[in-house]
């Protein structure tokens, strides 16, 4: 009689068995709240060694201070508050210095580096060209020649030329035509007034002299004088006007008391 073999029962797997699902926002949460973790453990750890490092920083600094400084004013408060407040004190005056140094440099650099049109004095009478030149501050080099075909007494040319842009205080030089050359002594034009004396100047000294440089008037303020009065001149009356010549004229002019 045969034996039945018993087959093994196989399980089959149930078709109604569902898997869980995954849940993903609950999965993103996690990681980023571990991220959000690291990123604080990074940020104390940080924050500490800058802590640690900015200590140090101090405590060489004060070290320093107490080794530049006497003993005792670092541990006294009150020595150290005095301090803190001369400190503070010499570095507003260094500032205020230096403000006032670079008004300075800026007011002359300015007042110094003012252009303006210069006028064409060509052709014009001596005192005439004189006298508009010397208002715009210009330093004047005077040359004297002879031309048949100019006026006596004329400028004959002109350099810088006029109509050009220039700055205050420039020398311009000028010819002049005169008919001859000879020795010339300074005429006494002190205590007449100062248009009077450019006047006289021109006709007794320019007009016969060359390279005779007339500077700018001097001006001061005295109340014994009267006003535009020549005080003092160079040179001085009967000297002898020789070739490159500077004729300074000092003029009081109580105007500048206002």
């Amino acid at each position: 009689m045969s034996k039945k073999k018993n087959k093994p029962e196989i399980k089959a797997k149930s078709k109604n068995k569902i898997e869980k699902p995954v849940n993903t926002t609950e999965k993103y949460e996690n990681i980023v709240n571990n991220s959000e973790n690291r990123i604080e453990t990074v940020k104390i750890k940080d924050k500490k060694e800058f802590n640690n490092i900015f200590s140090k920083i101090l405590y060489y600094i004060k070290r320093f201070i107490e080794i530049i400084l006497p003993d005792g004013i670092v541990s006294d408060s009150k020595s150290l508050l005095v301090f803190g407040r001369l400190t503070l004190f010499a570095i507003i005056l260094f500032v205020m210095q230096v403000l006032v140094v670079c008004l300075v440099v800026f007011v002359v650099v300015k007042s110094g580096g003012e252009s303006f049109v210069l006028p064409d004095v060509q052709g014009k009478e001596i005192f005439q060209a004189f006298n508009t030149l010397e208002k715009e501050g210009m330093n004047l080099n005077i040359q004297t020649h002879y031309f048949d075909n100019y006026p006596l007494g004329t400028v004959v040319s002109q350099e810088p030329k006029g109509g050009i842009k220039v700055k205050r205080g420039r020398t311009v030089y000028l010819v002049i035509n005169v008919a001859e050359q000879a020795v010339v002594k300074m005429p006494d034009v002190t205590g007449i007034k100062y248009d009077e004396a450019l006047s006289i100047i021109s006709n007794e000294v320019i007009s016969t002299m060359t390279n005779v440089t007339i500077l700018p008037k001097v001006e001061i303020n005295d109340s014994i004088y009267e006003n535009d009065v020549v005080v003092s001149q160079i040179p001085l009356a009967e000297e002898v006007v020789g070739v490159n010549t500077e004729i300074i004229l000092t003029v009081n002019n109580k105007k500048s008391q206002n």
